[in-house]
Formats: C-alpha cells, structure tokens, sequence
C-alpha cells in the first residue's frame, strides 16, 4: 500500500492539471481584492464567465497578460517591436469589440419625447473606445492581438462562421490598423496635422457599426434609459425617481438601496466630483448591480440628476464605477515613468489622451475616496457598446454577413490605431512615430502574423474555458480560493 502511494505521488502532473493550476492561481490573483468583500458577487462574475466564451474572454485580461509573460518556446516569436519606443506607449488595455461603442459628444440635449431630432443627433454620434480600464504602458502590439482576440471569438460564435469568415474578421482589424497608422503618418511627415479621421459613424462601417449608431441616436432621443431605470410619481411634483428593485434576479442584476456605508461614500465622491455641473442637482441615487464582466463584483453607483428645473425634460443618469489597477502588461519595465499621479488622474487624463475629442463624454472623471477610485460616466441610451449576443441574433436572422463583420472589425481597428496615434510613450514622446516606424512598409506581414497568432490565442481561450468550467465544478465557485473575510451578502 505504501509503495503504490509513492508511485502515485511520483506520476507526473498532466498539462491540463498544471494549466487548471496556472488558471486558477492567475485569476485568484487578479480578483483577490473582491475575495476580502462580497464574495457572492466575484462568484457571480466566474459564472457569468463560465456561460460565454466571450464573455470568458472579457474577464481574462490578466490571463492573457500572464501567458504573453511567460516563457514558451512553442510561441512564435514576432518580427516586430524592434523599435524599443513601441514597446512603452499608452495601451488602451482591452480593446475587444465590446469595448468600442458609440456616444454623443458635448452636452446631453433635453428629451425630445417626440424624437424630432433623432436624425439629426444620429449625424453627430461617434464611435470611441469607451472603457480604457485597463489602460497602462507596454508594447503596441498587445493591444492588436488583444483587439485581434476579441474579434476572432465574436466571429468564432456567428452561425456558419467558418475559419476563413474568422480569419477574414481579424484580416480586416489588422489591415485597418495599419492603413491607419501609415496614413497618419503620411500626414505627419507632410506638416499635417494627425488628427483623427472623422469618429462619427459612416456608411463604410457596415450595417453592425450603423445600427448601433441609429439605437443611439434613437434611445438616446427619446430618453430610453430614463423611461427603463426612472418613473415620475404622481403627487410628488413631478419628481423623478429611480426604480429600484426588492432583490437582484437571478442573473445578478437589479437596482437596489444604498447600505449607510454605501450611501456616505457616495457622497464623499459626489463631494470630489469638481468637474460636475454648477447647477447640479441630485434627485435620487441607488446602487446597480449586475453589469460588466470584469467589473462585474465592483461597487457602481447610479445618481438622478437635472439642472434645476422642474420640468424633467433636463433629467439625467450618471454612472459612478469602481475601478482598481490594471493588470501589468508584460514587456514593460518596473522603471517606466509615472506620468499620472494617480489611479484617478490616469482615468481622465488616458481618456482626454486617447479620444477623438476630449467632451466625448462631457462627464467623464476620475474620483478618489481613499485608496478607492471610481470613474464617472454618462448613463444613456446615447452610450451604447457593441453586444455579441445582439450580433448573434443579427447574424442568424440575415440582417448581417461577413461583410458587416469586416466593416465591424476594420472600424474599430482603424479607432484603436488613431487612439495609439493620439497617444505618448512612457518617456511622453508621441506613439506614432514610434509605432510607424516598429511596422515598416510591410503591412501585409503584420497582418498575416496577427491572424495567426488570433487563431492560436482563440484557440487557447477556449481551451482554457473548458478547464475553467471544469474548476469550478471540482473547487467550488471560488476556484477553491480562501475567503479571510464573510461578508454580509445582498
């Protein structure tokens, strides 16, 4: 007996059971902080991530940094980032396709209940990278594989798309990506200035890109969101409230009151907030629960506001986020520069940095309560990201093709390219320099090396998803990891 123990414990340790055990280590670690509080709800965001494979993507950021870190003698070596400037410039952190999405920029107009002015509103929207979470120093080109990756599982999962329809979806980011970068260039070294292309939605990006686009417009118009997550109560003046919800649902969503603690928070930030309207004013705040996958467990807050007047036609949502600190990219040096002096500061400042216009979202800010920093945002139905499950439904009901997958995926590579332009490395020279000179005149070999290396990542993503589901099944929604701290759930 006691020699088949030995023997037992001498069998060496499968792939996948050192993988399972890199998997789970990783994403402990990553999560660690949502360990110490609500653990209900990072079980919630590893369920969440075990039902979709894209949605299993979303919260893997820190994974996909963690294998790109590591040694691995079967990964292809690229031919790129000889240029050592590339290798340090503002990353936008996460730019799969859900992390693109169309605003209005400037001031949300008053509702139009009528929705007189969709057409006209429609015209001025514009596609940004609306979530730089993530943001942080480091090669160019993990945010192209990152960006690549993400396509190639929105593709992966459209009824029919076969291989070459993947390939042909992450062909198009890169190519975009590219073109981009040259032609801005080009403008550069002509004494041209490297504004941005048009951020605004066109005909050229397909009907995917131009149907978000028309919701904003539309929802936005007609103040969809407040019609949703507000209702005005008769006999109190017409004051609007939020609706709030007894428990979450099933799915973890719900508006819900704020805890003492919760509500004495949220009023230092408020307090904080400096950029906020001079005639602001609060109507009602809650709590929501339930959004994101990577911030699925973070604390975000929900306020009702207008200007003042009693009419309702000036009332407004903003979301306030709880965001901690990027994951590490890999290749970048511990003695990169500071540019930011805070977590806060780095949210407004990427975001002025890497947008088309800086009032993309006019309320955008970063905010600080102790070690703790949240990020504001506009709430409405002129805010809409891309959905892939909405692009499933759209794919298997006919309304879309490949052909709408590359306007898709060529519009948002040509946004993150004009992003990294607009951008500086970590010593606060400007990135496309750096980043045009690391491409070369060969496009089409870094276009051909980004679709390969999209077709072993996707492949490794799903791969991992399997032994995701199969922790959680053999260690517990927690993956097995300790939990010093019981708190109250909700």
């Amino acid at each position: 007996m006691v020699l088949l123990v030995l023997v037992a414990a001498c069998a060496p340790v499968s792939y996948d059971q050192a993988r399972t055990a890199f998997l789970r280590d990783t994403l402990t670690a990553d999560n660690a902080i949502w360990l110490g509080r609500d653990t209900d709800l990072l079980a919630g965001k590893y369920a969440k991530m075990s039902e979709d494979p894209f949605d299993f993507m979303r919260g893997t950021s820190a994974l996909f940094y963690a294998d790109l870190s590591r040694p691995d003698p079967s990964r292809p070596e690229t031919r790129f980032l000889t240029v050592p400037e590339a290798g340090s410039i503002l990353l936008a952190g996460d730019p799969h396709p859900e992390n693109f999405g169309a605003g209005l920029p400037g001031e949300e107009p008053a509702l139009d209940a009528a929705g007189q002015d969709v057409a006209a509103r429609e015209a001025t929207i514009d596609i940004e990278l609306d979530d730089l979470d993530g943001s942080a120093f480091g090669p160019y080109l993990l945010d192209v594989r990152r960006g690549s990756l993400g396509v190639a599982l929105l593709a992966r999962h459209l009824d029919g798309c076969a291989e070459d329809c993947v390939a042909a979806g992450v062909e198009a980011f890169a190519t975009a990506y590219v073109a981009e970068i040259q032609a801005l260039s080009a403008d550069a070294n002509g004494g041209v200035s490297t504004a941005a292309r048009s951020a605004v939605c066109t005909d050229d990006d397909g009907r995917m890109v131009a149907d978000l686009c028309a919701a904003a417009a539309s929802d936005g118009a007609l103040g969809e969101v407040l019609a949703s997550y507000t209702t005005v109560e008769s006999g109190v003046s017409g004051t609007r409230h939020l609706i709030r919800d007894e428990q979450v649902d099933d799915a973890g969503k719900g508006i819900l009151p704020l805890t003492p603690d919760e509500d004495a928070q949220l009023s230092r930030l408020l307090d904080g907030w400096t950029s906020r309207p001079a005639d602001f004013r609060e109507l009602d705040r809650a709590r929501r629960f339930g959004s994101g996958v990577a911030s699925f467990p973070a604390v975000r807050y929900v306020v009702l506001w207008d200007h003042g007047a009693e009419s309702g036609d000036d009332d407004h949502l903003v979301s306030i986020r709880e965001v901690v600190d990027p994951p590490n990219p890999p290749g970048r040096s511990a003695a990169v520069p500071v540019l930011f002096d805070s977590n806060a500061a780095r949210i407004e400042q990427v975001a002025w940095l890497l947008w088309s216009r800086r009032d993309a979202d006019v309320r955008m800010a970063g905010l600080a309560d102790g070690a703790s920093t949240f990020k504001v945002t506009t709430w409405s139905g002129y805010v809409q990201g891309f959905n892939h499950s909405d692009l499933q439904a759209g794919w298997v009901s006919g309304a879309y093709d490949v052909r709408d997958l590359q306007g898709l995926a060529s519009r948002n590579g040509r946004t993150l390219a004009d992003s990294h332009a607009r951008g500086v490395t970590s010593e606060g020279a400007p990135s496309l320099d750096a980043i045009q000179r690391d491409l070369g005149e060969d496009g089409a070999l870094f276009v051909a090396e980004r679709v390969a290396d999209a077709s072993r990542d996707l492949a490794r993503s799903e791969a991992d998803l399997a032994l995701f589901q199969q922790a959680l099944d053999a260690f517990g929604p927690l993956l097995g990891a300790d939990t010093p701290v019981k708190d109250t759930t909700r």
